[in-house]
């Protein structure tokens, strides 16, 4: 809470900009007093080591023992607060001894001699050379400078180097950091109690105006602020008061309206919901409650909601843009609406919303789909036994059927033409499937028999495409209390997708089991296979997975959709595995139940 108050945003914003600004300035003020400091030291360094350089020219030619040149070399070593070595021709490193009096010392380390090595090949070319490393010799991170020693020819005869101890620069970078934080904290400190204090002066009169909203909110109609300052917050009040006054008249005036349209649209027995172009409600009635299922109206957000859902605001939005009327079917909690949506225009003939009329038509939105159901079922169930004798009818006349086999061919047709018959019979119960009144005859029917006596009916499809038929069909299975002519359709639903679906010289497999408990049906393919997120769609009302795949194999989408519904009819139910390019499995399982437990 204490976040979302003003006075702590404006003074968290004068403390961001003084902590920022003073960072920014520390970092740079530090940068430059490294940098100089750094470079102070790197001349004086470069300088002295050019002037040890000329002094000991003359020496470099005598031994390195020659009492003159190890008091020389110790004399300058005393006098500089660097670290002295000398590079004899043979890249030596020398050094003074401790012990004034005694020889120079030879620094031999091969930890030195490596990390030393660029620098020394570096000055021995005749350049200047400049780092700072890590000196294994004396244990510590060191200025180096390095500058050689040339004879008259200008050849190098050896070099000078000087090493200087980051120590006393380090403890002086840390030193004047502690002194950008102590300046930190006291300008913090300081920022922070003006900031408040001045925040303070800005929010108290908002905090006066929003109390002042608040009583305005609860129907406090030509409440006044009293805020008499010169500047943009005494403008703010000045333009609360006049909205107040003006919004009591205005209220007092809308209130009055409402209520004579409040009564017109009471008596309606349609939905009436007006909506600005923000969609915020103008006006709503009962009625329309009662439509969209409910109990109260406390917001704009449960109607638009359901507006959104429905894909009516997008109907509204076309509408208002276009000026003009449309009307729309919709489906909503098992009813059937009609949304007509008409525009509001003002005295200046601008829209400045929409009215929507509600009205049920379930009635006879049912009675018309129920209807389209009914003719495409029909369509659909006549072209399952037709193709199977349009099929064997072909055999025959292209000579494909061999003359031994014509009159088993004529009995399949004959058993095809008494099952259509049958079907004609039936259409008016399947009709009522959804009801549950369609009459199913249940008898002992053998599995095995029933698999054999459909892939005869739809051998000829299955040889027009060259399929191999796989059978494994396992003996002595419990038999089935079914309906021989609805579990034969189901069947050939699931055979004719399958083989429809395959490439030529595809494979079919049919497979039956029982594990006590139920008896199961298998029909797999190697098709082309159905993409995983349509395989939940499969048995809707006219889905066909990927239209594009299927629009060269026929069929109205109503297959399946009537095989769902024998399945469950039968008392069963079929699970669908599938993969594109890999094939779909279809299983079929009904409970293996006595006769007398069969629900009829």
């Amino acid at each position: 809470m204490f976040k979302k108050n003003i006075t702590f945003k404006l003074t968290l914003g004068f403390l961001t900009i003084v902590i920022v600004s003073t960072l920014l300035i520390g970092i740079i003020a530090l940068n430059v007093f490294k940098n100089n400091i750094y470079e102070i030291k790197r001349n004086n360094m470069k300088k002295h080591a050019l002037e040890i350089s000329n002094t000991i020219r003359p020496y470099m030619s005598q031994s390195t023992k020659e009492k003159s040149f190890v008091n020389i070399i110790n004399l300058i070593d005393s006098i500089d607060n660097a670290k002295l070595w000398i590079l004899d021709s043979n890249k030596n490193i020398i050094s003074a001894s401790n012990n004034k009096d005694t020889a120079l010392t030879y620094i031999n380390d091969a930890d030195v001699k490596k990390t030393y090595n660029s620098i020394t090949k570096k000055v021995f070319t005749g350049s200047e050379t400049y780092g700072e490393i890590y000196n294994p010799y004396y244990k510590e991170y060191m200025m180096t400078t390095a500058v050689p020693i040339k004879n008259s020819s200008s050849t190098v005869i050896g070099a000078v180097i000087l090493n200087s101890s980051l120590y006393d620069l380090s403890n002086s970078m840390n030193k004047f950091f502690i002194y950008i934080v102590l300046t930190l904290i006291g300008e913090i400190c300081l920022a922070g109690f003006m900031g408040y204090y001045f925040s303070k002066n800005i929010s108290k009169p908002l905090k006066k105006i929003n109390s002042s909203a608040l009583e305005l909110a609860r129907g406090h109609y030509g409440i006044k602020t009293n805020i008499y300052h010169k500047d943009e917050i005494g403008e703010l009040s000045n333009s609360f008061d006049l909205l107040s006054l003006k919004l009591q008249y205005t209220i007092g005036k809308l209130f009055e309206e409402k209520t004579k349209l409040s009564n017109v649209l009471t008596s309606m027995s349609e939905g009436i919901l007006s909506l600005d172009t923000n969609f915020h409600i103008i006006n709503i009635n009962h009625s329309t409650l009662e439509l969209l299922s409910l109990k109260n109206i406390e917001s704009d957000t449960k109607v638009n909601e359901i507006l959104l859902n429905l894909n009516i605001i997008e109907e509204f939005n076309f509408t208002i843009s276009n000026d003009t009327k449309k009307s729309t079917v919709k489906e909503y909690l098992n009813k059937v609406l009609n949304f007509s949506i008409s525009p509001i225009k003002n005295n200046l003939n601008q829209v400045i919303g929409g009215v929507i009329l509600i009205q049920d038509v379930s009635e006879k939105e049912k009675l018309e789909q129920m209807r389209k159901d009914f003719i495409s079922n029909v369509s659909h169930e006549f072209r399952t036994p037709l193709t199977v004798i349009k099929g064997n009818l072909e055999s025959i006349v292209d000579g494909i059927t061999q003359p031994e086999c014509i009159q088993d061919t004529c009995i399949t047709l004959l058993n095809e033409t008494n099952r259509l018959e049958r079907m004609v019979k039936d259409l008016l119960n399947l009709s009522k499937l959804e009801s549950g009144k369609l009459e199913i005859d249940f008898n002992e029917l053998d599995i095995n028999m029933l698999v054999n006596d459909t892939i005869r009916s739809i051998k000829p499809l299955i040889d027009a495409k060259s399929i191999d038929l796989q059978l494994s069909l396992q003996n002595n299975l419990p038999p089935l209390f079914s309906d021989y002519d609805k579990l034969k359709q189901l069947l050939i639903i699931f055979l004719d997708n399958g083989i429809k679906f395959s490439q030529n010289k595809g494979k079919l497999k049919i497979s039956s089991c029982s594990d006590n408990e139920n008896i199961c049906i298998t029909i797999e393919d190697n098709g082309i296979g159905i993409p995983e997120d349509e395989i939940q769609y499969l048995g809707e009302k006219f889905f066909k997975a990927d239209k594009s795949r299927t629009s060269n194999a026929g069929g109205t989408g109503l297959g399946l959709s009537i095989a769902k519904r024998l399945v469950k009819v039968l008392n069963g139910h079929f699970s669908i595995e599938s993969e594109l390019t890999k094939g779909t499995r279809i299983t079929i399982s009904f409970p293996a139940k006595s006769k007398n437990e069969v629900k009829l």
